[in-house]
């Protein structure tokens, strides 16, 4: 998955300036490196059980995710 497929409800970026995490209520987080194509994004699938409501990076490493189903979750995100 490239995109979203449906409504985008929050977006971060990155400290540095260099990625853009959207999530949505496709239950889905992708992360953009903004000097990368789209293709290299990382995406999260079914981050959360309903729609993402919030989204901020602790650092340039990880994104903290908050969802439909009242969870707070943890992502640790892998260079590529």
């Amino acid at each position: 998955m490239l995109y979203h497929t449906a409504r985008i409800n929050c977006l971060a970026w990155s400290p540095d300036n260099t990625m853009i995490a959207t999530g949505s209520l496709d239950t889905c987080v992708i992360i953009y490196e903004i000097s990368k194509p789209p293709s290299s994004r990382i995406t999260i699938k079914g981050a959360h059980l309903g729609g993402v409501y919030g989204l901020a990076f602790t650092d340039n490493c990880n994104v903290v995710s908050s969802g439909e189903d009242a969870c707070v979750r943890l992502w640790r995100l892998s260079p590529q």
